[in-house]
């Protein structure tokens, strides 16, 4: 989480800006903890829904790519 906080950090943020979110549909209880963070950077959030996805979420920010374990 430590590394996502800091990738919002740094992104610069226009109107167009928009986080994505490939979840693990096993894991949607990852949502409360991560929702509430990403909103305070934007409301432009895309969520997916995989089953039997690998990790727990890939996180999109731009044009880094996140994954979460």
């Amino acid at each position: 989480m430590e590394e996502i906080e800091k990738t919002l950090k740094s992104h610069t943020w226009t109107e167009d800006a928009s986080i994505k979110i490939l979840l693990n549909s096993n894991s949607k209880s990852v949502l409360k903890e991560m929702l509430p963070m990403f909103r305070r950077y934007t409301d432009a959030i895309v969520i997916h829904y995989q089953t039997d996805l690998v990790p727990t979420a890939m996180i999109c920010i731009g044009d880094n790519t996140i994954s979460l374990a």
